[in-house]
């Protein structure tokens, strides 16, 4: 059961959604450092999803369509959001052929990073997908003995998140390494502007669905 549940998390960790999509904007706009930051945000939102549903408070959720319908509107106005930003950034970085990408800054996080980190954070919170997931793929894995169902519910979602933040932070580390080379200024206008659409276009699909 266990080997069948960390093939679900891998799975779901490989394919690309809307956490991925976040991430790239952060790595792309202001370095690996961030993007590792809103990865961390994301891992942190999909906890509290976890947690939620194994201590049995997600089904309020699930069953009342007016929170539902709210927490999904908020999360697909949260990615419109970034979606105008990263136009507007591709609007604004119209420089020279000789502009150079903006260097990582070194100590501790400034108001930048700390906005990546609620990025992800926020991201993920407004995703009611992530609670549905754990709502429809815990209770296959749990024990019928109640005394180990929580306990064991809290040990696959902690599972679950740790696979997020290790996907999320290899595609940062990865992403940053190319990053220079990638944020050419051509290139950085064409991607914050892809990023851009695919943001919106994400919160529209999220807002319709």
């Amino acid at each position: 059961m266990l080997t069948a549940y960390l093939g679900l998390c891998l799975l779901i960790t490989l394919t690309p959604g809307l956490d991925t999509a976040v991430v790239t904007r952060s790595v792309l706009l202001r370095g690996t450092r961030a993007g590792m930051l809103t990865a961390a945000g994301c891992a942190l939102g999909l906890l509290v999803h976890a947690t939620a549903v194994a201590l049995g408070l997600a089904t309020l959720l699930a069953r009342s369509a007016v929170a539902f319908e709210a927490v999904k509107l908020t999360g697909a106005a949260l990615l419109a959001f970034l979606g105008l930003r990263a136009l507007w950034d591709a609007r604004r970085h119209r420089g020279s052929a000789d502009e150079q990408p903006p260097a990582e800054p070194a100590g501790r996080p400034g108001r930048g990073e700390r906005w990546a980190f609620a990025a992800g954070l926020l991201t993920n919170l407004t995703n009611p997908k992530a609670t549905l997931f754990f709502l429809a793929a815990l209770p296959q894995f749990l024990p019928d003995d109640p005394a180990r169902a929580l306990p064991v519910a809290l040990g696959l979602a902690a599972i679950a998140v740790v696979f997020s933040m290790a996907g999320l932070g290899l595609w940062a580390l990865g992403l940053g390494r190319v990053r220079r080379i990638a944020m050419a200024p051509r290139f950085r206008r064409i991607q914050e502007r892809v990023l851009g659409v695919t943001l919106i276009g994400l919160g529209v699909r999220v807002a319709t669905e």
